[in-house]
């Protein structure tokens, strides 16, 4: 089969951990399916829903570092309303450094939008920003096992060391004028890059020609 491959790159990137946020922001080790369906919706200019792509990818980075920022903080008034505090506050945020991401996509019609984004691409926050350094399509072979790294397995992976997490597949924004609400939670696995496994499971592919596994992800609505 043929897969649509981006490879983006970045000066950092931030992914939250949305059931841990108190004292420092830590960012998961790897990105959460819902930031990268985000990153496609901003490039094709709409909401992606989540049975309109398969998702593979493999994610690395230089490091993690610790910054400091701002933080405006707010109140509600005798009327009810939200309105800024004069005292500012400051917070420490952990982020990646020099993020790489190789992502695989079986819906090829998306390879327009990220020759042409629509809008800035972000690795996480606003200030992640990030950039196409190029876009083509692969083939892909379908495999029983491979070895598989920087990528999100769905728990329990009886094969593979990794971080459990509890990361959202999407976001809900049909409910115009509200704060959007999470879609699905999945547990997953985190394989970092740099700890490698073989695993045996469904919807393992082999890229031609280099021969790499990756792990092609179906998300599930609620």
């Amino acid at each position: 089969m043929k897969l649509l491959h981006v490879s983006i790159k970045a000066w950092t990137a931030t992914f939250r951990l949305p059931l841990l946020y108190s004292g420092t922001g830590l960012t998961s080790p790897l990105p959460p399916y819902s930031t990268i369906l985000g990153l496609i919706g901003a490039t094709a200019g709409r909401e992606i829903m989540p049975e309109e792509v398969k998702i593979g990818f493999v994610f690395k980075s230089a490091g993690t570092a610790i910054d400091l920022e701002t933080t405006q903080r707010l109140y509600v008034d005798d009327k009810g309303r939200l309105k800024p505090q004069k005292e500012t506050g400051i917070a420490k945020r952990q982020f990646h450094i020099k993020p790489e991401l190789e992502l695989y996509l079986d819906n090829l019609s998306f390879k327009r939008a990220f020759e042409y984004p629509a809008n800035s691409l972000c690795l996480g926050r606003s200030q992640d920003l990030a950039w196409v350094l190029d876009v083509d399509e692969v083939e892909a072979d379908s495999v029983p096992e491979g070895i598989i790294k920087g990528t999100l397995i769905p728990f329990p992976e009886p094969n593979a060391a990794g971080l459990i997490l509890l990361l959202p597949d999407y976001f809900d924004n049909s409910d115009y004028g509200y704060a959007r609400e999470t879609g699905k939670l999945g547990k997953y696995q985190a394989i970092k890059y740099d700890t490698p496994a073989k695993i045996n499971r469904n919807d393992l592919f082999r890229l031609q020609p280099s021969g790499e596994t990756i792990y092609l992800h179906s998300l599930q609505r609620l």
